[in-house]
């Protein structure tokens, strides 16, 4: 791994305590993907937006009132399963009953993974720090990107390296193009001349992203969780509503793996 800091440029073995990965072909999009496609056609709805969630007084059902196009939706079951990062549940969705305090305010207490963090990928012909005997892998002190890593495809083409922007780094609320060229010009100090050459350059703020970041969300985390609330892994509304996502499991915390585990999780509740 390459580590940058003010007093130079130093390469080191990777840590051993680095956790393990495991990278999917065609990234997590494809995974979504193909479990759409398992579904019964038009199980998915896209551009819809959930807004309030009700306990039908009546029977033992559950409303969700939504809206896609501007135009309301309303759909009923028995059972409601809310996989959105709690917080954003908080500050987007009306629950009638309301929720008990306690509940509300432990969703709105629970950060949501990396929605402060700012994305860049930089695209070249080839990954050719890999020739160099270079993994791709490194942190940085002086930015504008903490930390980097090889995003290439299994078939090495193109070759691709991501990073994020440091939390609080002035070029976050800089120009596109001066973000651009102060990313280039740090990964050609950290691999060579060739990566001053990059065919393409793309980048995403989630702090900006209304559907992922709330304003509790502008700074990160003074510590990252190591499991969710006990009280977001039980039922709710007498069964009726479950919650479930990154959020709130029981292991690895925030990460595509504790994901999955609440999927289990509520599956088997339901």
């Amino acid at each position: 791994m390459a580590y940058e800091t003010q007093q130079g440029l130093h390469r080191l073995p990777a840590p051993a305590s680095a956790a393990p990965y495991l990278r999917l072909p065609g990234g997590a999009g494809a995974l979504c993907a193909a479990l759409a496609r398992a579904l019964p056609a038009g199980s998915v709805q896209l551009n819809t937006r959930v807004t309030q969630v009700n306990q039908l007084p009546t029977s033992d059902g559950v409303e969700i009132i939504a809206e896609q196009a501007g135009q309301p939706r309303r759909y009923c079951g028995s059972t409601v399963v809310v996989a959105l990062p709690p917080r954003l549940v908080a500050y987007s969705i009306r629950f009638s009953p309301p929720l008990p305090a306690a509940l509300q305010q432990t969703l709105r207490a629970v950060p949501t993974w990396m929605s402060h963090a700012m994305k860049s990928v930089v695209v070249y012909a080839d990954p050719f720090w890999r020739a160099q005997g270079q993994s791709g892998f490194a942190m940085s002190e002086l930015g504008p990107l903490a930390e980097i890593h090889d995003a290439s495809p299994a078939s090495s083409q193109p070759g691709a390296l991501f990073g994020f922007f440091a939390p609080e780094h002035p070029l976050r609320a800089a120009s596109l193009a001066e973000r651009q060229a102060a990313v280039v010009a740090q990964l050609t100090r950290l691999f060579g001349a060739a990566a001053s050459e990059p065919l393409a350059y793309h980048e995403l703020d989630w702090a900006l992203e209304p559907f992922t970041s709330t304003p509790g969300d502008e700074q990160p985390p003074r510590q990252v969780p190591l499991q969710g609330p006990a009280l977001l892994r039980e039922a709710s509304w007498g069964g009726r509503l479950h919650w479930a996502g990154a959020e709130t499991s029981l292991s690895e915390w925030g990460r595509l793996d504790g994901a999955v585990e609440s999927g289990w999780r509520v599956a088997q509740q339901v």
